[in-house]
């Protein structure tokens, strides 16, 4: 999918540069061409930013499962069940692993947003130099390095904030155990 993101956006970008070194003559119609392929590149821009929101899920949902392995393991552990120690530990650690990859994706398409927004930017600008419109741009005001750095930022805190969730979460199986324990007794 991220392949095809990329080959529309190339295309976007390749048309709407062919409009701008079209002849000057064709007015009104080469506008409206670049508007059209403006619209395409803003169209997967949005798919970019839903596979950004795809993949935090997805790392997000890998580190939970590996939470959940971390206590599988330790529960088993507590009651000398070796082989569903062995599986806990082999589960978690692909679902650290699987987690790690999904963290790094999100990185890259972080910073292929940042890039696709920087040209999705000078686009508009030769748009508004071409048709004299008010410039409406693809980002806030800041620059593309700061819509990166506020991602990046934004994904620390989603990072820590399931972790305090899952520690929580741990606590609370924690404590359930050591109940069930002292019922047992």
């Amino acid at each position: 999918m991220f392949e095809d993101l990329k080959r529309a956006w190339r295309d976007a970008v390749e048309n709407f540069r062919r409009e701008v070194a079209a002849d000057e003559s064709a007015g009104e119609p080469r506008a409206r061409a670049m508007n059209r392929e403006l619209a395409a590149a803003r169209s997967v821009l949005e798919k970019l930013e839903g596979e950004i929101r795809r993949a935090r899920r997805e790392a997000t949902d890998e580190r939970e499962n590996e939470a959940v392995c971390r206590r599988r393991e330790e529960m088993a552990r507590r009651i000398g069940d070796e082989e569903t120690v062995r599986i806990a530990v082999e589960f978690c650690a692909r679902h650290a692993e699987r987690a790690g990859v999904l963290e790094r994706k999100v990185e890259v398409l972080l910073e292929e947003k940042t890039l696709l927004v920087r040209d999705l930017d000078a686009m508009e600008q030769t748009l508004e130099a071409e048709a004299g419109a008010p410039r409406v741009s693809a980002a806030s005001p800041e620059s593309p390095r700061d819509v990166l750095e506020h991602e990046r930022e934004r994904e620390r805190a989603d990072r820590d904030f399931g972790r305090l969730e899952r520690e929580a979460r741990e606590r609370a199986a924690a404590e359930r155990l050591e109940e069930l324990k002292r019922r047992m007794r």
